[in-house]
């Protein structure tokens, strides 16, 4: 029952114009970002973007490309995207259903055109591809369509539609699984199996304003762009290596702590300096690989031994190069004051011994002569006296007797080597000899050097060091060996410059060989222990990120054009698309469409039902609504309402939906009164007849009452709305042969004359010939017609106050009925029982023989005339 609410929505007047909406939307706009400001104004001018659109609104979303904004000059007519869509004809279908492939189902362009068709017929078949390539709702499953089972070779259904699109006309071929003609969406269609989704579901808008549409588009391009955003960021993710994705490095580590927190804003250069290892830092990554491997206490051992001997490379290398080390001018003065003590002892020999026999006496030579002399007379010649013994003795050298002038001679070579300036010369020489083995004691030979440098180099595992070294160790021996040589060369020799000793590396390393092998030592968990282990895990982490160095400077780019495309992804967002959307629905959807609603709901004489249109909420700016109690908003309407009542609320959900829009586009009822009683077929017939004069409605049924209840309807309106029937049947091997007239049961009554008229004309050619088997085919099948004919005749005088199939009585047109006398009836009857004769069976030897064509001619023109006549007489007369 309508209530003053549901009479006020009837009533009311839309709040908001689609004009004044579009220009909501622009200034709406100017907040959006510009790749969405951009895609409106491309929507505007188009109700679909190509995926050339796409790709160009992806570069502006990504900030790649300059869009053009939308303003009030890119909105166009809300009318002019309102195109009307009729459909002219259905033909050439293929492998659809068992439906004869060179038929042509044609429509009215205007008006209600039915497609009738029993149970078989092929039917079906033809309203199944309208709603592949129009736009039919589904309950669940799609209805498929099969192809001819008994077909030996079945193909791919296929089929051509001919339509106009504001008055111009097209065509379009159609293939099962294929997109359809985007056009054609315009055409709805309705049918049973949809009915549950318009009345138990929560549907779309179907039918919207162009701003709607505007908005739903954009918002489904938004998920179009996330999508390829999506699909970048995803591919960009795959390229990650799995030695990033599943790290080997320990998570406490640095390497581990950069490797976890990757990230656009990781710096490239804590990359680099990360996997940058010195030799020194590989080496020691070796030492302490080897020293955390093997047994703690013999490593520990190992360690402390090497120490010791690093220690002393360390002493022996500082104590040659400090041997060097103003030696070279020492060594030069000790020789030289020897040189100097030698010479004076030469010169005081010189002057003592001139004249003696023999020469050189006071050199090295003599000397150690007169030592020896010395040696053998104290020790075995005269042992206990002083030598020289010159008194009655021998010569200790000659073994004769010492003459006086022998014997003062040896006095004095005994005076001379005890003189003052031989002892000086002695003196020197030991102090310059002392020295000299002292130097020439610190030298370190190259066996010992090539010993210590492959010690520190294989042992100590520091290949640097050991060649600092030896050029070390190397350099100081050609230096002490060239001042062995030349100290004492006059004038001075230059001697070559000898390279410090890593003295002070070489204590480090042994320092940290104690420092090891007191980890070593330490137990288990001790902080010693875990220390080395800490550094060891350092160092082995940044050398594995020195082998994938390249891999994650690389993807810290990546993960740059990934937060780029987040950032991009985020102007995706629908929210503000929504709820523009619902405002504009809520002005000049919503409100108009639950007017439209109950006014169907009245139309279909269903009023008394408490059912309302609510709307829902919105999915990407499309509007959702449903058929709900008035009084029990959360009941299942379609488990509530009883058959006819389910259709007759499905199809005013369907018609209000139409109603949201000026579009005059052609709908397509499939079965619409299924099952439904004569009042409710009733109802939904004075629907669709009205609604047949403001588009074009094609209905298919296998229901030859509701034919009939059309026909009336479409006769009843004023002016009347055009009726077209169509029927479709099917023959033997094949169905759905189309006929252009509707079947002889439905078609007015001057046609059925008329198509009896010409059958006779084109057939009575085999009476002329002799056909006498055709010709019996012929007058049997017209006088079945006729008396059938002559039945609707009757039913056509009475029908101003009884039509055929009717549930009610028109009195008023009950004066009309006294245009019938007597005679009239008489006349009816006689005829009636002349087209009986040929029907009944006759005795064979009665032969009785066929009536000639114009026999025929007369019966056919006295029901025209009967029929023509009351129809005249009734014509003049008023009803009451």
């Amino acid at each position: 029952m309508a209530t003053a609410e549901t009479i006020e929505l009837i009533e009311m007047e839309p709040q908001s114009t689609e004009a004044a909406a579009l220009s909501s939307i622009v200034t709406w706009s100017a907040d959006c970002p510009a790749w969405q400001r951009d895609a409106l104004r491309r929507l505007c001018g188009s109700d679909k973007l190509e995926a050339a659109h796409l790709d160009q609104l992806l570069a502006i979303c990504k900030g790649k490309a300059e869009g053009q904004p939308l303003t009030a000059e890119h909105v166009r007519d809300p009318a002019a995207g309102l195109a009307t869509v009729t459909l002219r004809a259905l033909h050439s279908a293929q492998h659809v259903n068992a439906i004869v492939p060179d038929q042509r189902l044609s429509f009215d362009k205007t008006g209600v055109t039915v497609i009738y068709g029993d149970n078989g017929a092929g039917k079906s078949g033809y309203a199944r591809v309208l709603k592949k390539v129009c736009r039919a709702r589904s309950a669940g499953k799609e209805e498929g369509i099969l192809t001819n089972i008994y077909d030996a070779n079945p193909g791919v259904p296929t089929a051509v539609i001919d339509f106009t699109v504001n008055g111009q006309n097209r065509s379009a071929p159609w293939t099962l699984g294929t997109a359809s003609e985007p056009v054609l969406s315009a055409v709805s269609v309705f049918d049973t199996r949809t009915a549950n989704v318009h009345v138990s579901q929560t549907n779309d808008v179907a039918y919207t304003p162009l701003p709607l549409k505007i908005l739903a588009a954009l918002a489904q391009t938004c998920q179009d762009i996330r999508g390829k955003l999506q699909a970048e960021i995803a591919a960009l993710q795959k390229q990650t290596p799995a030695a990033i994705t599943q790290p080997t490095c320990r998570a406490t580590t640095k390497v581990g702590k950069l490797i976890g927190g990757l990230s656009a804003s990781t710096d490239p250069a804590d990359v680099e300096a990360l996997a940058a290892l010195s030799n020194a830092e590989r080496t020691h990554l070796d030492k302490l690989n080897g020293d955390l491997a093997a047994d703690p206490a013999k490593t520990a051992a190992r360690l402390l031994a090497l120490k010791g001997k690093i220690e002393g490379f360390a002493d022996s290398l500082q104590s040659f190069a400090a041997s060097s080390e103003g030696a070279a001018q020492l060594l030069r003065d000790l020789a030289a004051d020897y040189g100097t003590a030698r010479a004076a002892a030469a010169a005081a020999s010189t002057a003592l011994f001139a004249d003696e026999p023999l020469p050189n006496i006071g050199s090295e030579v003599w000397k150690a002569l007169w030592e020896a002399a010395r040696s053998y007379s104290e020790a075995e010649a005269y042992p206990g006296r002083t030598f020289p013994v010159i008194d009655r003795a021998v010569c200790v050298l000659c073994q004769q007797d010492l003459s006086p002038e022998a014997a003062d001679r040896m006095g004095r070579f005994e005076a001379f080597v005890k003189d003052e300036s031989k002892k000086k010369e002695a003196e020197a020489k030991e102090a310059y000899e002392a020295a000299f083995a002292i130097f020439a004691g610190k030298a370190l030979a190259r066996a010992e050097i090539a010993a210590m440098v492959a010690c520190i180099r294989d042992e100590l595992g520091d290949d640097p060091l050991a060649q600092k070294v030896r050029l070390a160790a190397l350099t100081t021996l050609r230096r002490h060996r060239r001042i062995a040589r030349h100290h004492a060369d006059s004038p001075a020799a230059a001697y070559p410059a000898a390279t410090a000793p890593p003295v002070e590396d070489l204590r480090a390393q042994a320092a940290e060989l104690a420092t090891r092998a007191a980890g070593l030592t330490a137990e288990a968990g001790s902080e010693a222990r875990l220390k080395l282990i800490a550094e060891r895990d350092e160092l082995a982490d940044r050398l594995w990120l020195e082998g994938i160095k390249a891999d994650v400077l690389a993807e810290i780019e990546r993960r740059k054009e990934i937060a780029a495309l987040e950032t991009a992804a985020k102007d995706t967002a629908t929210n503000r698309i929504t709820s523009k959307s619902t405002e504009i629905a809520q002005q000049v959807v919503t409100d108009a469409l639950r007017a439209r609603f109950a006014k169907e709901v009245a139309r279909l004489e269903i009023g008394t039902l408490a059912v309302e249109l609510k709307q829902e909420k919105s999915a990407f700016g499309i509007p959702k609504f449903k058929v709900a109690l008035t009084r029990k908003p959360t009941a299942n309407v379609g488990e509530v309402l009883s058959e006819g009542e389910h259709r007759c609320v499905a199809l005013a959900a369907f018609l209000a939906e139409l109603a949201t829009t000026d579009s005059r586009s052609a709908i397509v009822f499939d079965d619409p009164v299924s099952s439904l009683d004569h009042g409710h077929r009733e109802a939904i017939a004075k629907r669709l007849a009205e609604e047949g004069q403001h588009r074009q409605i094609v209905v298919f049924t296998h229901d030859i009452a509701f034919v009939f209840q059309l026909d009336e309807e479409c006769r009843d309106r004023e002016p009347a709305t055009h009726l077209a029937v169509r029927c479709v049947s099917k023959g033997s091997d094949f169905a759905g042969y189309c006929n252009d007239n509707p079947p002889m049961r439905a078609m007015p009554l001057g046609n059925v004359i008329a198509a009896m008229q010409a059958r006779l004309d084109n057939e009575k050619v085999h009476h002329h010939q002799g056909n006498q088997a055709a010709w019996e085919t012929t007058v049997r099948g017209l006088q079945e017609q006729l008396r059938t004919t002559w039945e609707r005749a009757v039913e056509e005088a009475v029908s101003p106050v009884l039509r055929r199939l009717g549930n009610k009585v028109a009195t008023g047109g009950l004066a009309k009925m006294t245009a019938i006398t007597l005679a009239d009836c008489q006349t009816m009857r006689e005829a009636f029982g002349r087209c009986s004769e040929l029907l009944h069976s006759e005795a064979a030897g009665l032969n009785k023989p066929l009536p000639m064509p114009d026999k025929v001619q007369v019966e056919i023109t006295a029901l025209k005339d009967w029929v023509e006549s009351i129809a005249q007489r009734q014509a003049s007369i008023k009803n009451v």
